[in-house]
């Protein structure tokens, strides 16, 4: 079986990368069995964290991780525990009739080498938004219950310093990939801007531009 590439979102967090998650998904790109609130599949998501942690760092205090911190799982592994294929019947279909897939995580900034080590015709989508509103977003959530808490959240200025490190690891990206990689802003997204729409269509090769109507609201 040869697993599809798959679409694999990066970006800073609280920067809409759970909606352009739900837009993919409503569009016919897998987004996993098992999601969080954040969108986030959450074998994925396992899997960045304990690269993270095992090379020292987090999503508050990121760092690229060396090989020898990678998590050396198999493509076909990967895919069949996205879509949970436990059976004979259920591996079969899908061989014979793949199934667009991928996942969101911010983490993934940082841990993208490691996937493209595995997927190196990933398609990866690079979604931005303002400095500004990311800090005030994240201190806001900060305050939250049940939410993500950390002292260093309630300082705007820390929250402007990690949005620089995501945004600048992310940007690095796209001299290394080529055409498989897209930038597009926020703003522009929830606006329904005709060219960051026609953009993404035609890098995932789908039809969005009625779901984004229908998700992305300002």
């Amino acid at each position: 079986m040869e697993v599809k590439n798959p679409y694999i979102i990066i970006g800073m967090h609280r920067s809409g990368t759970s909606l352009l998650a739900k837009v993919l998904e409503k569009g016919g790109v897998f987004m996993g069995v098992i999601k969080d609130h954040n969108y986030e599949a959450m074998h994925f998501l396992s899997l960045n964290q304990q690269i993270l942690w095992g090379a020292g760092g987090n999503w508050l205090e990121p760092v690229i991780p060396e090989k020898k911190h990678w998590k050396a799982l198999p493509p076909k592994e990967l895919y069949h525990e996205h879509f949970k294929l436990n059976g004979r019947l259920q591996r079969l279909r899908y061989s014979l009739f793949p199934q667009p897939w991928g996942w969101k995580d911010p983490r993934n900034t940082f841990t993208l080498p490691m996937w493209l080590e595995l997927f190196p015709q990933a398609r990866v989508i690079h979604l931005l938004r303002d400095r500004e509103a990311v800090a005030l977003s994240l201190k806001k959530r900060n305050n939250v219950p049940g939410e993500v808490h950390d002292p260093r959240l309630s300082d705007l200025d820390f929250n402007r310093e990690l949005w620089e490190k995501y945004v600048h690891q992310g940007k690095s990206y796209s001299t290394l990939l080529g055409k498989n990689y897209l930038e597009i802003e926020y703003y522009d997204l929830i606006h329904k801007k005709a060219a960051t729409v026609k953009k993404l269509e035609e890098f995932t090769h789908l039809q969005l531009r009625n779901i984004i109507k229908a998700y992305a609201r300002t």
